[in-house]
């Protein structure tokens, strides 16, 4: 009885098309403070062919004043970046950063000055 109501559906109505449904997101790690933000996530597409859902795979998100940035997963390039953002943060320590305009001289005498105690 339903194989014949199913037949009978597919006559009137065709075939059923393979459904696509939306990747599966979960995050791992996130960090968010003024207009950064940077997670990272895994991603699990769905194959529409088979109608699984596949391997997840990981990726990282980036935002800067809410523009999308590319970043490669990468884990010794994520560490030499992490490397230089500490080294940039120690450049910057103690440096006043106006609101409008940069003393870029100020800054660039800290960075010559951390540089060479490096």
């Amino acid at each position: 009885m339903v194989d014949e109501i199913v037949a009978r559906a597919t006559e009137l109505l065709g075939q059923a098309e393979p459904v696509s449904r939306q990747p599966r997101k979960e995050t791992l790690m996130s960090f968010r403070e003024g207009h950064l933000f940077m997670a990272l996530k895994l991603v699990t597409p769905f194959d529409k062919g088979s109608q699984t859902y596949l391997d997840p795979i990981p990726k990282i998100v980036l935002m800067v004043d809410g523009k999308y940035v590319r970043m490669p997963v990468d884990g010794d390039l994520i560490g030499s970046f992490g490397s230089f953002l500490c080294r940039m943060s120690e450049a910057l320590e103690g440096v006043e950063v106006p609101k409008k305009e940069i003393d870029m001289d100020k800054v660039l005498r800290r960075m010559r000055e951390v540089s060479a105690t490096q």
